[in-house]
């Protein structure tokens, strides 16, 4: 099954339940299947993955599960050893989700840096494949896109070694070029040589906000093309972490996906977005060339204080720093 959908994978504020189901309710109405939960501020899932959740949590998350799994969407987890002590600990986690009802594990090795060679990622992901045959398994490397593999020195021998022993049967994340990448195709891949198209995962940033905290990207998807879409075995875009912008995005790409006639304007406007900001909305794009002037920043000023509505709450810090040219 391919897993097209989204990856709960960003920093900051950890979304709630409520606010999940409804992302599996828009995944399901735009034909999308995949909810990745890798919180990355989480620490059961990182740093405390020796630690136990709450019976609570546990009970809310099952819930989760089944009603994601009632909708058609397959629920996954991200776990990350941080550290080469964390194995039993990581081996308990899995068993927990797996009796979750979680049947797809991600190993996440991205942005740890210091704690332990490739080698011994590897040997970590191996053991864990083996000990529970019955799941699906996919791997992140510390070197996830191509501007990390010349960062130093260090990662430049990590990527060689991912090169070389990584088994080229088995799936791995990759961003693309850059870790936010604002553009995704086949281009994207050049140093992945010797790996198979199938195997490659691609978890997209582009919509993420964390990494740009004064940005917010919005596009109908222009960085990307419906061919490498449908190329791929799994390719899930990052969530924000802002419920209404969230669902937006969804289906945004969804729509994207399908080739949904309805136009960008359309859905930014079924979503709650201002009728006066769809003249302004291409500043958003992070591959358009910008120009702000007096009256667009007069524009926005009028939108900010004459705007209400939910979205507008999750967009007001960006819309501030649009209107003083700080994200352009």
């Amino acid at each position: 099954m391919k897993k097209i959908g989204v990856v709960e994978g960003y920093y900051g504020e950890i979304s709630k339940f409520d606010d999940r189901k409804k992302i599996i309710e828009s995944l399901n109405k735009y034909n999308l299947n995949f909810y990745l939960y890798a919180a990355k501020e989480d620490p059961f899932l990182r740093s405390h993955l020796d630690i136990e959740y709450t019976k609570e949590w546990l009970s809310a998350f099952r819930s989760f599960v089944n009603f994601s799994t009632d909708l058609s969407v397959e629920i996954g987890v991200g776990l990350a050893p941080v550290k080469t002590a964390h194995l039993s600990g990581l081996k308990e986690k899995i068993k927990i989700f797996s009796e979750l009802g979680v049947k797809s594990i991600s190993i996440l090795f991205d942005d740890i840096e210091g704690s332990f060679c490739f080698e011994k990622q590897l040997e970590i992901f191996n053991d864990v494949k083996t000990s529970f045959s019955e799941l699906s398994f996919d791997f992140c490397p510390t070197v996830y896109a191509t501007e990390l593999i010349d960062k130093d020195k260090n990662h430049n021998e990590y990527f060689n070694n991912f090169m070389k022993y990584f088994p080229k049967s088995n799936n791995f994340f990759w961003t693309g070029d850059k870790v936010i990448s604002l553009e995704m195709s086949d281009n994207c891949q050049s140093s992945l040589f010797g790996f198979n198209n199938e195997n490659i995962y691609i978890w997209d940033n582009y919509f993420t906000i964390d990494s740009c905290p004064k940005n917010i990207n919005l596009s109908f998807c222009d960085h990307l093309s419906h061919e490498f879409i449908s190329s791929k075995n799994c390719y899930l875009i990052n969530l924000t972490g802002m419920p209404r912008t969230d669902k937006l995005l969804v289906e945004l790409f969804g729509a994207f996906k399908v080739g949904e006639k309805d136009s960008f304007e359309t859905i930014l406007l079924r979503h709650g977005v201002d009728e006066r900001l769809l003249d302004l909305i291409h500043l958003l794009n992070p591959n358009s060339k910008k120009k702000l002037q007096d009256k667009d920043r007069h524009k926005i000023h009028e939108i900010m204080f004459s705007w209400f509505h939910p979205l507008k709450n999750e967009w007001y810090p960006y819309l501030h720093n649009l209107k003083k040219g700080e994200n352009l």
